[in-house]
């Protein structure tokens, strides 16, 4: 059974499940949306409080410390979202091209405090964000053959250099096991891979489901070994065993053709999947 949205506000860029409530953010926005888990209505935007300033804004960096007038030249938006559920916070990527990008963490409490740590150090934009067994946060850094895992709070624990598994442009990356982790990647060539902690290639994706064309991404069933991928401009989501990587596309009804899907989100206490389009502008909600 699938369940769909109307066309929403821009290419849904990241989602989120926290507490019964389904985030959203959207590119080229710099707020988050609040949807409902089973209808799909969006509710309101999200308000913050800046924990440095105390401006309570719903757009993310619009704050006495972060004030910066409308300039062509600047890129600020959101990336990509991941939420906490035992730290009850959303981490998101942001990037900003004239302060440096960063890392937000917003605490969903009384006031959605949030708090943010410059990543301009690393030289590329923060990706897409994962949350570990450990409860910290793993970050893809496109432009850099690395993985950074962070602290709840922004302290760099350690990073994995991918150039010793031939991986370059990593888009997002999860947590398989507690030494191994997820790769989807677009270099040399669009992919999906798994490496060790050290970065050495376990395995890659064999292409018995057909080759990937720009996957984005991911989701992982832990209870029974499923990984869903999105694959973007296959229009399609590839279901794949995360031992073997073998695959198949997700079956869905006739009428629900996926148009660009882009990020994803596995509620694996409901079963369900939910999916954001990037070029369709649409979230659906999948019954598995």
């Amino acid at each position: 059974m699938v369940h769909t949205s109307t066309v929403l506000s821009g290419s849904v860029a990241g989602i989120a499940l926290l507490n019964d409530q389904l985030y959203g953010i959207h590119s080229g926005s710099l707020q988050i949306a609040v949807y409902c888990p089973m209808t799909l209505q969006f509710q309101q935007h999200l308000y913050f409080h800046c924990s440095s300033c105390g401006i309570q804004s719903s757009d993310l960096l619009q704050c006495r410390c972060r004030q910066l007038q409308y300039d062509y030249r600047y890129r600020r938006e959101l990336q990509h979202m991941v939420e906490c559920a035992i730290n009850n916070c959303l981490y998101l990527s942001v990037q900003d091209t004239y302060y440096g990008h960063n890392i937000c963490k917003v605490a969903i409490d009384q006031n959605n405090t949030f708090s943010a740590w410059s990543v301009h150090s690393v030289g590329s934009t923060p990706l897409g964000l994962s949350v570990t067994s450990s409860r910290n946060l793993l970050v893809a850094f496109s432009d850099n053959c690395v993985l950074l895992e962070y602290s709840p709070d922004g302290g760099l624990i350690r990073q994995i250099n991918l150039q010793p598994a031939g991986i370059t442009n990593p888009i997002h990356v999860v947590q398989l096991t507690n030494d191994q982790f997820g790769i989807v990647h677009h270099g040399p060539k669009h992919q999906f891979s798994i490496v060790t902690s050290e970065g050495q290639l376990v395995r890659s994706y064999s292409g018995d489901a057909g080759e990937l064309n720009e996957p984005q991404g991911i989701a992982v069933d832990q209870q029974q070994g499923r990984v869903f991928l999105a694959d973007r401009n296959n229009n399609r989501i590839l279901v794949m065993n995360s031992r073997m990587l073998s695959a198949y596309p997700l079956p869905l009804p006739a009428d629900c053709a996926l148009n660009g899907p882009h990020s994803i989100y596995f509620d694996d206490k409901n079963s369900r999947l939910y999916i954001g389009e990037w070029t369709g502008c649409r979230i659906h909600r999948c019954q598995l």
